[in-house]
């Protein structure tokens, strides 16, 4: 009987090292493009321009804010791109500078949805009414009636 609560409590250990290992696997994933934030992140895109100077500044300010609202953001600085993650792969990096090409020159600033849709086009970073905007999304209404 000893023999077999030892088997039990090592194969408990071994099922609570493999959850750990997968949970971290899972956790440090690198994302390769911006589909892969679809679902668990909003993100706001910025073109640094002179409406836009200060953009990495007033984002970083903002990290507890955009942090509630699952907000990643990323800033082409026209020499490489600056975000709130630790690392940015080559394909979001790509998927980034080809989605900003791709708008009008007066759209510096995009605000997409967790649905990966794009909720906002504006000239300016104004994050009192991106907040406005965020918050009054379906979706967000219900993570906040959660929390």
């Amino acid at each position: 009987m000893l023999r077999g609560g030892s088997d039990l409590n090592n194969g408990r250990r071994f099922l609570a090292m493999l959850l750990v290992l997968i949970s971290l696997t899972a956790y440090g994933a690198e994302m390769n493009n911006l589909g892969d934030y679809q679902w668990k992140n909003r993100l706001i895109l910025v073109q640094v321009a002179p409406e836009t100077e200060g953009a990495v500044e007033t984002l970083t300010d903002a990290r507890a804010a955009l942090n509630d609202r699952d907000i990643i953001w990323f800033v082409n600085t026209g020499s490489g791109l600056v975000s709130n993650q630790a690392t940015v792969s080559g394909g979001v990096e790509r998927d980034v500078n080809e989605l900003l090409a791709k708008v009008r020159s007066d759209e510096r600033v995009l605000l997409i949805g967790k649905d990966g849709g794009i909720k906002s086009r504006e000239p300016s970073l104004d994050l009192d009414a991106i907040f406005r905007r965020t918050d009054s999304m379906p979706m967000r209404i219900r993570e906040m009636r959660t929390d």
